[in-house]
């Protein structure tokens, strides 16, 4: 059995600053939320994980600018 990430780059608000600011690392929907009500995503940026029980089976893919899947690193 295996679950699908989908994390994201995103744009939102510090809480203390109030500056904007582009996430450096991506993130589930729910971590953004959860750290800005407000977070956009940034488009372009998906990348999903297979998730597995066994953690040697994780496999890493991201989407290409054209919108297809580009190879993940277990495939080359």
């Amino acid at each position: 059995m295996h679950d699908t990430l989908e994390l994201w780059h995103w744009r939102v608000t510090d809480k203390v600053s109030r500056r904007q600011f582009i996430t450096r690392h991506r993130m589930t929907q729910a971590d953004a939320l959860d750290f800005d009500p407000a977070a956009e995503r940034i488009e372009g940026t998906l990348e999903r994980r297979v998730v597995r029980a066994d953690p040697w089976s994780i496999r890493h893919e991201r989407m290409a600018a054209q919108g297809g899947v580009s190879r993940s690193s277990s495939d080359r």
